[in-house]
């Protein structure tokens, strides 16, 4: 995950998201401290940049990179517990304590753009791009 600060650097994040209703969800703590860059992001409904990808060479290499408008959601405890159970084999306590803490906030982003490529057996493939005029066709 990609955006900028507030003061226009850079911000990269690895997060863990659930792909529904043809947006990425994504689940973020809230603290005491400034918001995250994401979440300004998604207040202010700027753009933010998302790069999937898996790396087990040589059968199984892909990359999708997509970028679009993120916003903040309403709370929604089923749609974080998505989130967390593609990462998690077990559902803990703890991890329940986490997913319905009071400080945490949804939010998601449409992939307006983007692409998506494979490398089977590490051999070059096209790659397949769309933008936002092809998904609101």
């Amino acid at each position: 995950m990609a955006t900028v600060t507030g003061y226009g650097r850079p911000a990269l994040a690895m997060m863990w998201f659930v792909l529904a209703e043809g947006r990425l969800w994504f689940h973020t703590a809230c603290g005491d401290s400034p918001p995250s860059p994401f979440l300004r992001a998604a207040a202010e409904g700027q753009e933010v940049a998302v790069m999937i990808a898996t790396f087990n060479p040589p059968d199984d290499v892909r990359q999708v990179r997509v970028s679009g408008p993120a916003r903040l959601e309403d709370r929604d405890d089923a749609r974080v517990r998505a989130i967390y159970g593609r990462y998690i084999d077990e559902w803990t306590p703890n991890w329940h304590q986490q997913a319905i803490s009071a400080g945490y906030r949804l939010w998601s982003m449409l992939p307006e753009r983007g692409m998506a490529v494979t490398y089977p057996g590490l051999a070059d493939r096209p790659a397949f791009r769309w933008s936002e005029p092809w998904m609101s066709q």
